[in-house]
């Protein structure tokens, strides 16, 4: 009975020492990179997909994601060189610089990746005010203000040295009043439906006040 105990250990520690040696044997054979992802302002981002793509077998790619505090790590990657891509919904991908993975040492990123918001797209209404036969107004109001029923929003702004303006709005279907106004010119104002993620130009002219 001492004896079939004795073997039993026996074969459990010899099972153990190998699967040790494999395991350091691994490691000895791969490299390991860690990093931390972050939004601009500095909150860590949780869930980003994290790659690892092998310069030259690019089929090749391991695959993690960022945890709570934005931190990732690969473990088991193999000598070369590799490119790492972060993506998740509503923040633009970014990719590195190719880092060069060395069996038995561990890449740690010198500063986090900062990863930024995607901007949301928006129309655009942009033109110029005009006095007389094709002169340029500078610093006369233009307002804009929605007039379809649709949630109410107004906007004010002051012409440049050129007489320009620019307005960016929600990109969805709407119809707006733009009006300018200047000391000693008469108002004047156009009305304008946009569609989506349009960009339209426009030009008002204002006649002096009589």
């Amino acid at each position: 009975m001492r004896h079939s105990i004795y073997y039993v250990c026996l074969v459990i520690f010899v099972l153990l020492m190998t699967s040790i040696a494999s395991t350091n044997a691994q490691n000895n054979q791969t490299g390991k990179i860690k990093g931390k992802v972050k939004e601009q302002k500095g909150k860590p981002i949780e869930g980003v997909i994290v790659r690892a793509i092998n310069a030259k077998k690019k089929d090749e790619k391991q695959e993690i994601k960022t945890d709570e505090k934005g931190e990732f790590e690969f473990t088991t990657l193999e000598a070369g060189e590799y490119s790492l891509s972060f993506d998740k919904p509503g923040f633009k991908s970014f990719t590195t610089r190719k880092l060069q993975v060395t069996p038995g040492e561990t890449i740690v990123l010198s500063h986090p990746i900062e990863m930024s918001s995607e901007e949301k797209p928006s129309a655009v209404i942009r033109g110029a005010i005009l006095y007389g036969p094709g002169y340029t107004l500078p610093n006369a109001t233009v307002t804009i203000e929605r007039i379809d029923g649709g949630k109410r929003s107004k906007q004010e702004t002051v012409s440049r040295e050129g007489g320009e303006f620019a307005f960016h709005l929600k990109a969805e279907k709407a119809k707006y009043r733009i009006t300018a106004s200047a000391r000693g010119f008469q108002p004047s104002s156009i009305e304008i439906e946009i569609d989506d993620d349009e960009a339209r130009n426009v030009a008002l002219t204002l006649q002096p006040v009589k």
